[in-house]
């Protein structure tokens, strides 16, 4: 918009058609159909993130039929988790705090190489909920670690 004697007016923007051809193909969740987006704008999703984490599929078609109602019965100390173990307990804390479910395959370790893990790890296996998954089980194993017997 331009403003002249008060009034705003349209300005006409030259095409740019060269910018045109850069543009990218974004995908939509839910959609077959793949839109052309302008150079400058960012994909929401990426194909990986759609297939990681089921974008844009109905319900019964993911995980989600099979999710932890019931927090998992688990030993109090995570050292001591096996590849079930630490696989339940990551699907019931996605589960329990509205998360999209992982791929679960990214978690095929027992809690001794659960413990081997830094906050970017986990955060590279869920990068939404990375954090919370840390956070809680450091607190497990501080809580093993430093029990009053």
């Amino acid at each position: 918009l331009a403003v002249g004697r008060g009034v705003p007016k349209l300005v006409s923007i030259p095409n740019r058609k060269t910018n045109m051809e850069n543009i990218g193909v974004q995908v939509v969740p839910g959609e077959e159909r793949q839109i052309e987006i302008p150079w400058f704008a960012t994909p929401v999703y990426s194909e990986e993130e759609v297939e990681m984490y089921s974008i844009g599929q109905k319900e019964e078609d993911t995980f989600t039929k099979s999710k932890f109602v019931e927090k998992p019965i688990l030993p109090e100390d995570p050292r001591m988790w096996s590849r079930a173990d630490v696989c339940d307990w990551v699907l019931w804390m996605c589960a329990s705090h509205n998360l999209p479910h992982p791929n679960i395959e990214r978690f095929l370790m027992n809690g001794k190489a659960v413990c081997l893990m830094n906050v970017s790890m986990f955060s590279t296996r869920v990068p939404l909920g990375g954090k919370l998954l840390y956070r809680d089980f450091q607190i497990r194993l501080a809580n093993a670690l430093y029990k009053k017997r």
